[in-house]
């Protein structure tokens, strides 16, 4: 999640402050190697960012190499801090941002002992994209390994290396079997970030229903997303559904300026982020206006501007997946106080913190290492918050549950389904892409 420019002015002004509190014996011992040096800049920037400062040892094991000493130094509770060297250490990365797909395992359908690989999303123009690989295809081995119970974990880390082969599996005929059919390597490369998947419009006796597919809080793609909007708002949408399934984050602006189109009823000033820090870092409340003016595309940063685009809906239904993370979560959670969100699909992912790149700002820079620890707890904008565990559905739906699965937000897609019946009582609606 990305926070911009108030936890860069946080940071550099906490820089500024006396040094950690600790023992005077620790606050006077200075290392004698390079190792001790590193390992005590990291120790020290964590004393003074690190949300769960007060739980770090206070004599920790500086002859550590680096990455297990910072590993040393986390919460049992911190699911997402990292340190990275700039080259061979770095943050775990996901298919997704690796070689372009979103997958799921679920059961075979025909062997209760195997696992079959889901591909979900695939990212427009990024590698698994031009290898051919599309939402709905099954995959039954990973590295020519059969994927099972027991072997999720290794399928699942193979799908987090430079490169992986993927065994496509199809259905025969009349859907009774499955069969292996070709395999498909795919490798880590560029992968192209887009926001806004589908804008449509679902229509039934004159009543019409928005759908937008948003996979990613990007500032680059604001435009789009409030091109989406007004579409919507064109057709004259009395309802919409809001798909995030796959949606990981991103930035908090670009969340709040979507929040702003879609709240009931809202005002520019009203209250709609609360950061919790350590006793660095303190409490800080944002508003709509506030969380939006740190965006660094002034499209959308005017307020009047989301509200003449705002779709006054009395309701909003928003698809979720255990994908669905960080600023995405925070859209979903933060709304709740403006709007009555109803919310379908699988439970979320549970990251309700922010992190932020911590850096060595000594010109020339002595140490090469960056951190990025979690630094701030997340809740609305009247202090409510505590959703690690995730945000649970009031509908559940898991789209695995039936295969093969539909294209994403058209009807036979089991989660836009459960809107559909929801709002119209049924699924047999008109469909227009926009």
């Amino acid at each position: 999640m990305t926070i911009g420019k108030i936890i860069v002015y946080i940071l550099l002004s906490a820089a500024l402050l006396p040094g950690p509190a600790c023992s005077k014996k620790e606050a006077n011992w200075q290392p004698g190697d390079s190792l001790g040096v590193l390992n005590k800049w990291v120790y020290d920037s964590m004393q003074l960012y690190y949300y769960w400062s007060a739980e770090m040892p206070a004599r920790p094991d500086y002859t550590l190499p680096t990455q297990e000493f910072f590993r040393s130094l986390l919460s049992p509770k911190d699911r997402f801090s990292w340190i990275s060297n700039r080259s061979t250490v770095g943050s775990p990365k996901t298919s997704a941002e690796l070689y372009g797909f979103h997958y799921t395992l679920t059961t075979h359908p025909f062997d209760a002992q195997k696992l079959v690989g889901v591909i979900t999303c695939v990212v427009p123009g990024s590698y698994a994209s031009n290898r051919g690989l599309k939402r709905g295809m099954l995959f039954s081995a990973v590295n020519d390994k059969t994927i099972t119970q027991q072997s999720r974990q290794t399928a699942m880390q193979a799908l987090q290396g430079e490169s992986a082969v993927l065994q496509l599996a199809t259905f025969n005929n009349d859907q009774t079997a499955l069969t292996d059919s070709a395999r498909v390597g795919v490798q880590r490369s560029f992968v192209p970030q887009k926001s806004v998947y589908a804008t449509r419009v679902f229509e039934l006796n004159g009543k019409k229903t928005g759908y937008l597919a948003y996979y990613l809080c990007a500032e680059k793609d604001d435009v789009v997303l409030l091109q989406s909007i007004q579409k919507l708002q064109q057709q004259g949408v009395s309802e919409c559904i809001l798909d995030l399934r796959y949606n990981a984050g991103g930035s908090v602006a670009s969340a709040t300026k979507l929040a702003a189109m879609l709240a009931n009823t809202f005002k520019a000033d009203s209250k709609f982020i609360t950061y919790r820090g350590n006793r660095h870092g303190g409490t800080i409340k944002q508003s709509f206006q506030q969380a939006i003016s740190f965006s660094g595309n002034a499209s959308g940063k005017n307020m009047n501007e989301l509200q003449s685009l705002n779709l006054h809906l009395s309701r909003l239904f928003i698809l979720m997946s255990p994908e669905t993370a960080s600023a995405a979560e925070l859209l979903i959670h933060n709304l709740a106080p403006y709007s009555n969100i109803i919310r379908i699909g699988e439970t979320t992912l549970g990251k309700d913190e922010a992190a932020f790149p911590i850096e060595d700002q000594r010109n020339p820079r002595q140490v090469a290492w960056v951190l990025m620890p979690i630094v701030y707890k997340i809740a609305d904008g009247f202090g409510k918050g505590d959703y690690a565990t995730g945000l649970v559905p009031h509908y559940p739906v898991i789209e695995t549950s039936r295969l093969p699965i539909s294209p994403i937000g058209q009807p036979g897609d089991l989660p836009v389904d459960k809107a559909l019946t929801l709002i119209f009582g049924t699924t047999g609606v008109n469909v227009m892409a926009l």
